[in-house]
């Protein structure tokens, strides 16, 4: 199956008020003896503009047997930088994507990890993870099988738990409440508000939830190390299922030594990038026991995931057909609200047109059991909102 095309569609929205406000800000961290730096939400009014149409754009690929598939690549408020990042993304990759065999995903992987540097995408890889997930779902519709079928198949559900942000201490203890409530098995918070709050925090959550839920927690790199063995020995005792992103993840020698004093296991490696290569340093030196999943695309998560199996540690997070497929990761992240982000309106005005079909209900995650990445599409609405095609 040959890959016969690669297409951009330029769609146009209904008008929508951009609007858009900051995730966090910074903070002196308190208590500390030195200055160091954690964050706060942002409280505050956002960003908001006149209605303006907002536009999308799509990435198509078709194969010379007559199965497509097709993935956001971008959307903007201009339609002009849209077709403009389209026909520069094309002109690169159209001559290393038309002829391929759509099947050899391992060889186009191995071709967009090194074009990463030589075509200086290393800080921008969603376009090439994005191909890559295309690639898959080609395979799973022509064999019609779901994706995670493919890749080995080991589940079609997993226990989910809720995610806080860093909020304050009493609406964190509302989000755990909404976990039970909803009925997941497990919550994690991001309490940024020093030790000796983020413990008594951690204590009344374990009291609220009781025995019976898994507990995380995840201080967002805040801690040295010190304090993270004073947490991480507190939280052993309220069986607290992990800590992730102790300290700041380039600090192997300082991951190595807190995974040493402590049998909580530690999580890291969300914020460095090079998966799923520079993994194999901090697993072979045993600085942590559970990778956080950041490989390039479905490919460079499952090689991820099998290196940390190889070491007898787990992985965690990344694409649900991947979660699915492997042995080694426990639980599927649920966060507790939409991410803030810059496109938020106009990636919400187009959000039917390509729908995802896992589901979280029951306290779990159903990963999609229809062929390829088992996503609805609406072809119909795509080509009647479509201004151009590159």
């Amino acid at each position: 199956m040959k890959i016969e095309s690669i297409s951009f569609q330029i769609l146009e929205g209904d008008p929508v008020e951009p609007e858009w406000r900051p995730m966090r800000t910074m903070r002196e961290y308190p208590g500390s003896h030195k200055v160091r730096f954690s964050y706060r939400l942002f409280n505050g009014e956002g960003l908001r503009l006149e209605a303006r149409p907002a536009y999308a754009c799509l990435l198509r690929i078709r194969t010379d047997e007559n199965i497509e598939t097709i993935g956001s690549f971008a959307t903007g408020w201009g339609r002009e930088d849209l077709e403009w990042e389209a026909r520069t993304f094309k002109l690169q990759w159209e001559q290393e994507l038309v002829g391929q065999d759509a099947l050899n995903r391992e060889y186009m992987w191995h071709k967009m990890w090194m074009a990463r540097r030589y075509f200086h995408m290393y800080e921008w890889t969603e376009p090439l993870a994005l191909i890559d997930e295309l690639m898959w779902d080609l395979a799973g519709l022509r064999a019609k099988l779901p994706v995670h079928k493919l890749l080995g198949g080991f589940r079609d559900r997993m226990p989910a738990y809720l995610t806080e942000q860093g909020i304050a201490y009493e609406d964190t203890l509302k989000s755990v409440q909404r976990a039970i409530d909803d009925g997941f098995h497990g919550f994690k918070d991001h309490s940024t508000l020093g030790v000796e709050t983020n413990l008594a925090l951690a204590k009344e959550i374990r009291d609220l939830v009781g025995d019976d839920m898994v507990l995380m927690h995840d201080p967002v790199q805040q801690y040295s190390v010190e304090e993270a063995i004073q947490v991480s020995r507190r939280l052993e005792e309220l069986d607290y299922l992990w800590i992730e992103e102790p300290l700041q993840e380039f600090d192997i020698d300082g991951l190595k030594r807190l995974s040493d004093a402590v049998d909580l296991p530690v999580m890291a490696m969300e914020s460095i990038k090079g998966n799923p290569y520079l993994a194999k340093q901090y697993l072979a030196t045993g600085a942590i026991d559970i990778v956080r999943q950041s490989g390039l695309g479905i490919t460079g998560q499952m090689k991820l995931a099998n290196l940390a199996e190889m070491f007898g540690k787990n992985a965690h997070g990344g694409n649900p057909h991947v979660a699915a497929a492997i042995r080694n990761d426990d639980w599927w992240e649920v966060s507790a609200w939409p991410p803030t982000r810059a496109d938020r309106a106009r990636s919400a005005s187009f959000s039917g047109l390509i729908r995802d079909t896992m589901e979280i209900r029951d306290g779990f995650m159903y990963v999609p059991q229809t062929p390829g990445l088992g996503r609805e599409i609406d072809w119909d609405q795509i080509e009647a909102r479509t201004i151009a095609t590159i």
